[in-house]
């Protein structure tokens, strides 16, 4: 399941992961390789605490967690259709989706 709410403080998207199965983790490394090889910009890696990204004009910040921050997004089928792509490289899509 993804949940997706708006984020009064970072003026934007809260998008959070979640599986009734198992618990989501978030390799943020290997998701960052990933989507640098889709053309992804990566600004910032910190291993096992923040991975921040520019995706289709917009800076996101992904955690460990799967929690993704899209700042200054208000459109939520828009922040679902990015996250679903951070998601994919996360190997996580199938959990949350399934």
């Amino acid at each position: 399941m993804i949940i997706a709410k708006p984020c009064t403080t970072m003026r934007g998207l809260v998008i959070q992961p979640y599986s009734w199965d198992r618990e989501v983790k978030v390799d943020l490394g290997k998701t960052a390789e990933c989507l640098g090889k889709k053309g992804v910009e990566v600004k910032k890696l910190i291993p096992k605490m923040m991975l921040i990204v520019e995706m289709e004009g917009y800076e996101l910040s992904v955690y460990p967690s799967g929690k993704i921050i899209i700042k200054l997004l208000d459109d939520m089928e828009m922040g679902k259709k990015i996250s679903r792509e951070v998601f994919d490289c996360a190997g996580i899509l199938e959990v949350v989706e399934g």
